[in-house]
């Protein structure tokens, strides 16, 4: 049986089920069904996760926003490697036959480190710096394996010009809910009442997305009739910030969350790759209001299903169509992200 080995932050034991974890682990169940002997190889202890740093972790993500360049971890002999941290890239590149690499951009770091450098005066000088260098890094990096995939749209279409590396979108999948079913598909109000936010609120740009939001439209909510539900690992925090949302904590079962609401916020502008938040909401028939950011991870087809939260907030349009459950079950469910795999391992050789 071939072999491969997935590199993450974490471990498939103690993985978080949100965006790069539920990815980790799509690629771990795309691979065992194409016929691989597949294992998640952690970069991370269990307990080294955002909520759990230490003094001088802390003290440097002040400074450095994003991660340093790391050393990749002695792999298992195995046919494919797919490396889905950008930090040890370039160390996978050196100690691994371009053969057997693939790596995956579930973000571009160089708009990460850009937006966390505005975000904070401490991160200023570190972040800009790190923004610059990683530029400098994504227009080599992408030479070095075997193909690259891409979680953003807008991601991949920026980074496969230029080289004929294989190169493919493959968007995060979404498990496809049991309630309500694929043919429940809810029509949006016209205006909704009840919003809801569902987030790891330890990973800091989701902090950073939601203090803004509420800097500009909080005092807005009670006059428009609007309540802010906020849901996630770390929501508790929301309270220390202000009493105008209601909170949740963690949810067992996301389906209740977006059963909940009328319509979900995505107030993200930062970062690359694709925002799960907005691919659930879609998955349960949920109304989505993002920003020209969230937009820009999903194929142009999937424009109209996304609109404009500034203009829901600001007493603009405030309906939008719910995409239809076929559009989303052929893009985004387990199966076709398994067939995109196979795709993109055909051309690249494996």
């Amino acid at each position: 049986m071939r072999r491969a080995n997935i590199v993450y932050w974490y471990g498939q034991s103690e993985m978080p089920r949100d965006g790069g974890g539920l990815r980790a682990l799509a690629w771990h169940k795309a691979l065992t069904d194409l016929g691989y002997e597949s294992t998640i190889h952690p970069l991370r202890k269990v307990d080294a996760g955002e909520g759990n740093q230490g003094p001088l972790r802390s003290l440097k993500k002040q400074i450095i926003p994003m991660p340093l360049q790391g050393r990749l971890p002695k792999l298992p002999a195995s046919e494919l490697n797919v490396i889905t941290v950008p930090s040890v890239f370039a160390s996978a590149a050196r100690s691994h036959p371009q053969s057997t690499l693939l790596f995956d951009w579930m973000d571009l770091w160089s708009v990460n480190a850009q937006t966390m450098a505005h975000s904070s005066r401490s991160m200023r000088a570190g972040g800009l710096a790190q923004s610059s260098w990683w530029k400098v890094l994504e227009s080599r990096l992408p030479l070095k394996p075997a193909g690259n995939a891409f979680a953003g749209h807008d991601d991949f279409l920026s980074m496969s010009r230029g080289h004929d590396v294989p190169s493919a979108w493959l968007p995060t999948p979404v498990e496809w809910p049991q309630r309500p079913g694929p043919e429940v598909r809810r029509q949006p109000p016209t205006l909704p009442r009840r919003i809801g936010f569902l987030g790891n609120m330890n990973y800091a740009p989701n902090i950073v997305s939601l203090k803004k939001f509420l800097s500009q439209y909080a005092d807005r909510l009670a006059p428009m009739g609007m309540e802010l539900v906020v849901a996630g690992y770390g929501s508790e925090v929301v309270k220390t910030w202000t009493s105008m949302a209601t909170v949740l904590g963690p949810v067992d079962d996301v389906a209740d969350f977006y059963a909940s609401v009328d319509a979900v916020i995505v107030p993200i502008d930062h970062g690359g790759g694709i925002k799960v938040k907005a691919l659930e909401a879609m998955v349960h028939g949920v109304p989505v209001f993002g920003t020209e950011h969230v937009r820009s991870g999903f194929n142009p087809s999937f424009w109209e299903y996304i609109g404009d939260v500034n203009d829901l907030m600001k007493g603009g349009k405030a309906t939008v169509k719910v995409a239809p459950a076929r559009a989303v079950q052929s893009r985004f469910s387990e199966t076709s992200f398994m067939d995109s795999v196979a795709e993109l391992l055909g051309r690249s050789g494996f």
